[in-house]
């Protein structure tokens, strides 16, 4: 089970660390462009008419501070937010956030670049990070087999003051360039190899990470590479792919030791304990020592564990864990900022889907992030929430793998959205509500 996001065991050692980081700047090779090229605010005028007020394109071109890209994050952020605290601007942007003909227009469109590449990754509720995602074929003619990338690639700040909104951006589009890059002027040998293009990426990703990471912003890069294939297996629809995080790991593997300290909040009952005394034994646990924790969070997301674990263990670690890790990383935060607690969440990249639509060959695949709140900790149990979001992924799975390529083609990203909404709203209970929003979804296809 792959993790876009930092785990709340390195959340709590960075925290403890922040006052300690000092600023480095992202060194930027000269052959990745820096800046998108996007149309004229004119333009972003005009992809705005037919949907929004006059006053309304004004609210949001005032979001567009004309200095943004100098201010740090934080500054940015107390700006927008110092703005928008009116019910007028909570109906806009709910309503811009359902915009489907502007979201087409983000990488064309200056004003639409900015309103979801800038202000709504900056400003959301779970702004610490945001996950992108991005596609890229070799250059073969069209009518050829080509091979594919799928990426998704996730920027977490951990300190806002120290981040400027120009360092973030450049990051972003300097990620999606180098991974683009990738595929271009390859021989017909090299993409048919997944040992030879898995080794590259290798490189590539390494190379990305050292470049573009600092201590204050890290990114987390996932892909699933498919390889240039025969025309017979093509037809047999036999088809594979790397899926595959690369961050360097911060600590060595968990000893039998931290395992055997971490077991022993597995309970007989531990199931039926309420979250509320589960994920305090958790945080205590955590607290104790937090090189053994960062031991076994990396050993989680790397699946890379030296200590023979039962399947039971392992879920127990990998699952249960991790959730009320992640309820435990909220709270840790509320605490130290003194902002309210948010809601916890997780995202799951899904891989391509390839079939025809109509006389042309097509693909899509799916990106979407949840969130989950409990509304009181003392009368859910452990078994009810790991069932419950256990089983409402199991059912995304299962749409995603049982609906018909063509079928999925045909579906729009809102089609996609309130299908996922149908079965989060049927796997939530009175203690547990599950959501996602259009914000939180990304439907990649080519038809």
């Amino acid at each position: 089970m792959k993790k876009g996001i930092i785990g709340f065991l390195v959340i709590v050692l960075c925290l403890g660390m922040l006052t300690g980081c000092g600023a480095v700047a992202a060194n930027t090779p000269s052959h990745i462009p820096a800046t998108q090229n996007p149309a004229s605010a004119d333009d972003g005028a005009s992809v705005l008419a037919s949907t929004f007020s006059g006053e309304e394109r004004q609210m949001l071109q005032a979001l567009q501070f004309g200095d943004y890209r100098h201010m740090n994050i934080a500054e940015f952020q107390n700006k927008v937010w110092e703005l928008t605290d009116t019910p007028a601007y909570s109906e806009l942007l709910s309503r811009l956030s359902k915009d489907e003909a502007l979201y087409a227009k983000r990488d064309s469109d200056e004003l639409a670049a900015f309103l979801y590449y800038v202000l709504e990754p900056l400003t959301k509720e779970n702004w610490q990070s945001h996950t992108y995602s991005g596609a890229a074929a070799s250059d073969f003619p069209a009518g050829e087999d080509n091979a594919a990338l799928e990426y998704t690639y996730t920027l977490t700040i951990l300190d806002a003051a120290k981040v400027m909104v120009k360092d973030y951006c450049d990051t972003r589009v300097n990620v999606k360039e180098a991974m683009n890059s990738m595929m271009l002027g390859r021989m017909k040998e090299e993409l048919q190899s997944e040992e030879y293009m898995g080794a590259e990426l290798k490189t590539l990703v390494e190379g990305i990470l050292s470049d573009f990471q600092t201590p204050e912003l890290t990114v987390a890069i996932e892909y699933a590479y498919f390889p240039l294939t025969s025309a017979e297996e093509n037809s047999r629809g036999n088809g594979s792919g790397n899926d595959v995080e690369y961050e360097q790991r911060a600590a060595p593997n968990g000893t039998k030791a931290d395992y055997q300290s971490l077991l022993a909040l597995k309970t007989p009952d531990y199931q039926d304990m309420p979250l509320a005394d589960f994920n305090a034994a958790l945080l205590a646990w955590a607290d104790a020592d937090y090189e053994r924790m960062v031991r076994v969070e990396e050993d989680d997301r790397y699946d890379d564990f030296k200590v023979p674990l039962s399947e039971d263990e392992r879920a127990f670690a990998r699952w249960t864990v991790f959730l009320s890790g992640q309820e435990n990383a909220q709270v840790v935060r509320s605490v130290y900022t003194g902002m309210p607690e948010n809601d916890p969440w997780y995202d799951q990249y899904l891989p391509m889907r390839f079939g025809a639509s109509g006389d042309r060959a097509g693909w899509c695949s799916l990106y979407y992030q949840f969130s989950w709140h409990i509304a009181d900790k003392a009368a859910t149990t452990v078994g009810e929430r790991d069932r419950q979001l256990s089983g409402m992924m199991k059912a995304v799975q299962d749409f995603w793998n049982e609906t018909g390529t063509e079928e999925l083609l045909k579906m729009s990203e809102a089609d996609i959205v309130a299908k996922l909404q149908e079965i989060m709203g049927t796997y939530s209970t009175s203690n547990i509500t599950i959501t996602t929003s259009q914000e939180d979804v990304t439907f990649e296809s080519i038809k």
